[in-house]
Parts: C-alpha cells; sequence; structure tokens
C-alpha cells in the first residue's frame, strides 16, 4: 500500500510528538525539577519539529519544483511555435498580398474562407464583406459556380476560361484546386488575361485590316491591267485613263507601306528619336504651308491664331510637324468645301498645347474613343475614296506620346472637331 505525501507527513508528526512525551516523562523521573524538564524537553522538541518540517517541506515543494520547471519548458515551446505560427502566417500573407494573380479559398460549402488583395482590386470587393459568405452572393457567374461544383463533386483539379462583368467585363483563366486541410476544400487562382484578350483581338483585325488595304488596291491595279493588255491599251484615251487610276493606287498602296513601316518603327523603340530645341511657330507654319495649297482647292481657309507668350520645346521636330500635317490633313479631307480650319497654341505652365479646329460634318461621340485605332474609319467608303491609310491619328498618337504628351478631342456632328496636342516643355521620355 503507498501512503500519500499528506499520509507520510502525519506519521512522521506523530512520531515526533510520541517521541517528545516520551523524553518528557523519562526526565520526569529522571529529573525532580520540571523547569529542568521544560528548559530540556521544550527545545527538544522545537529543534525536532524544525528538522522534521524542513524535511517535509524539502518533500513538499520538490514536485512542485518540478512542474513549474515543466511548465516553463512548454510555455517556451508554446511560445517558440507561436512565433512561428505568426511569422509563416505573415510570410504567407506578404506572398498573397504581393500576387498579381488572384486568389480565392473555398470551404466545403463554397463558403469564402479567404481572398487576397488582388480579388478585391480586380472585382473591387471588400475582405469584411466577402468572407464567409457563400460564394454564389458574391460572385453571381454561373460558369464559375459549375466549375467550383464540378471540381467538389469530382475531387479534382479544374480549369477554365471565363469573362467575369465585375463590374466592367474582364477575362480570367480561371484554376481551381482540391485541398483537404484545415477545413479547406478549395483554391481558386485567376489569371488576368483581359489585355491578352485585346492584344490578340488588336493583332487579328491588324492582319485583317492590312489584308483589305492591301487587296483592295491591288485588285483594282490588276484588273485595270487586264484590261490595257486585253485591248484598252490601243485606246489612246482608255490608255490614259486606267493608267492614271493605276497611279492612284499604287500611290496609295506606297503611302499605306510607308505608314505601316513607321509606325512599327515607332512601336518597336527602333526609331532614333533627335532631340533639340523645336520652335511651335515654325511648326505650325511649316504644316500650314505644306497644306494650305490643298485646302484652297476646296474653297477652305486655313486661319492661324498668333502664338504669342509659346516658347520653344525640346523634341523632334520632324515627327512633331508631320503630326500637324496629319491633323490639317485630316481637316481637310473631312471639311466641306468653303469651311474653315484654324492652327492655334497657348502655353501653359508645364505643356504647350497646340489645336486643330475645323467647321466638318463631326465625329459621333460613340466613335470617338476608337478613332486612334489603326485602321478605323467612321465612314470607310468615303475614307478611301479621299485618300487616306486609315493610319494617321494613330500615328499622331504614338508621337505624341512618345513625346510624353497626349492628344485628345472634342467633336459634334455637324459642327465640326477640335483636336488638342498637349506638349511638355522638356519631354525626358525620348
Amino acid at each position: 500500500m503507498r501512503l500519500t505525501l499528506q499520509s507520510k507527513f502525519v506519521l512522521v508528526l506523530l512520531a515526533s510528538v510520541l517521541f517528545t512525551l516520551g523524553l518528557v516523562y523519562g526526565l520526569t523521573f529522571w529529573a525532580q525539577d520540571r523547569r529542568l524538564v521544560l528548559l530540556i524537553t521544550l527545545p527538544t522538541a522545537l529543534l525536532l519539529t524544525g528538522l522534521l518540517g524542513r524535511t517535509f517541506a524539502r518533500h513538499l515543494t520538490k514536485p512542485f519544483e518540478e512542474i513549474t520547471t515543466v511548465a516553463r519548458g512548454m510555455a517556451a515551446d508554446l511560445e517558440t511555435k507561436m512565433s512561428e505560427i505568426t511569422e509563416d502566417r505573415a510570410r504567407l500573407q506578404a506572398i498573397l498580398s504581393s500576387m498579381v494573380e488572384g486568389v480565392l479559398v473555398l470551404d466545403r460549402e463554397s463558403k469564402i474562407l479567404l481572398m487576397n488583395a488582388a480579388i478585391e482590386r480586380l472585382f473591387q470587393l471588400e475582405n469584411s464583406t466577402a468572407v464567409g459568405r457563400p460564394l454564389i452572393e458574391v460572385f453571381r457567374h454561373h460558369p464559375l459556380h459549375q466549375l467550383v461544383q464540378t471540381m467538389l463533386e469530382s475531387e479534382a483539379d479544374q480549369s477554365d476560361e471565363m469573362v467575369l462583368f465585375m463590374p466592367e467585363e474582364r477575362a480570367f483563366t480561371v484554376q481551381a484546386s482540391v485541398a483537404r486541410k484545415g477545413g479547406i476544400a478549395a483554391v481558386l487562382v485567376f489569371h488576368d488575361v483581359t489585355n491578352l484578350k485585346r492584344l490578340e483581338r488588336v493583332r487579328r483585325d491588324f492582319v485583317a485590316n492590312v489584308s483589305h488595304e492591301l487587296r483592295t488596291p491591288l485588285t483594282s491595279i490588276k484588273g485595270y491591267i487586264e484590261a490595257l493588255i486585253d485591248g484598252a491599251k490601243d485606246d489612246p484615251q482608255k490608255c490614259a485613263d486606267f493608267l492614271g487610276i493605276i497611279e492612284k493606287h499604287t500611290d496609295q498602296l506606297n503611302a499605306l507601306l510607308l505608314d505601316l513601316l513607321q509606325l512599327s518603327t515607332i512601336e518597336s523603340g527602333l526609331y532614333e528619336w533627335k532631340r533639340g530645341s523645336v520652335s511651335v511657330s515654325d511648326l505650325i507654319g511649316k504644316a500650314v504651308h505644306l497644306l494650305r495649297p490643298l485646302a484652297e482647292k476646296k474653297g477652305q481657309v486655313i486661319s492661324v491664331a498668333p502664338a504669342e507668350g509659346v516658347g520653344p520645346m525640346t523634341g523632334d521636330a520632324d515627327k512633331l510637324t508631320e503630326v500637324l500635317i496629319n491633323l490639317i490633313d485630316n481637316a481637310i479631307k473631312y471639311t466641306p468645301d468653303g469651311g474653315r480650319i484654324t492652327v492655334e497654341a497657348r502655353q501653359t505652365e508645364s505643356a504647350v498645347e497646340i489645336a486643330v479646329s475645323d467647321t466638318g460634318i463631326g465625329i459621333p461621340s460613340r466613335e470617338i474613343p476608337r478613332i486612334f485605332e489603326r485602321f478605323y474609319r467612321v465612314d470607310r467608303a468615303r475614307s478611301r475614296e479621299m485618300g487616306g491609310t486609315g493610319l494617321g491619328l494613330s500615328i499622331v498618337k504614338h508621337i505624341v506620346e512618345a513625346h510624353g504628351g497626349k492628344v485628345s478631342i472634342e467633336s459634334q456632328m455637324g459642327k465640326g472637331s477640335r483636336f488638342v496636342v498637349t506638349l511638355p516643355n522638356l519631354s525626358s521620355s525620348l
């Protein structure tokens, strides 16, 4: 039978008391003076009790000391583990926050457990209002829910391309992976491929437009050459007319190829931009001088407002002159006979603004966002008839942006258009 610590203490105390009583009893017979007995037995009892108490205290506190030592060790281990968990959580949060891809974590019931900053930014969501809610309440998109449902039922990874409207149209490839730890059922990664899709569409449209722009004059040239071979060459008048048409289409092809080459060179970054002091008045004067005869043939008036207070700027004079030539030529083409074109410039605190206004047919408001796209024409038939390549405004935009500036447009149907080129006084982008 094993005695407890309390039982041992009681037995030792009892033995001490009995020993003391026995000592008193023996001394009583031995000594006649009771005071002497007290003087002998009392210190002896106190000494014995003290020794017993010290011994018991040592036995009593030793387990508590051992428990305290173990507890301190456990507390240190726990603190280390908590520190590691905190560091891991911070590291994970840093990784998720820095990711361009959106990450969404779901539980078995398709409730949102976690989402990173990219998801919040892409879909304009708030973590506090989305986490804990079912996916279907936050993303009302059937293909996405179908993807998640298929993954949960099959317990196999899934991927798909889809277009989400939150709040605007964006294209994504969504990779859904199965997870089975910590209450997590699925991890969804959203790769935003909107720009890639847009570039793919632009490339596809570009190839289609180039093919069309080349095919139209080539078909015409081929047809007139065949007509000449079939006998039209023997008719001096027809021969001259047909050769004139062939020359016109050849010039159009040449202009198209030159514009394509120039645009490709600018976009590729291979063009060596010239840096020098450019007089805005000289730019305007040179462009107007070249195009005034063309305007006079249509009875149009080109007026130039004095560029007072407009200082020189740094840039490529040849390319900036081309910008103005394109804008003024465009105004002449789309302004009826007898109309007016106005060119003006003004100085602001940090930039120079050059505006080309006309009293032409104007541009529909729905067409304005696309007006600087390559080959985009509001009226294709009319533009082709007037010999345009459809690249002039796109070239203008690229040259201006290469100078660190921007080009904007204001237009009203039947009242005309106003193109404004804003260029910094000093361009560090060249």
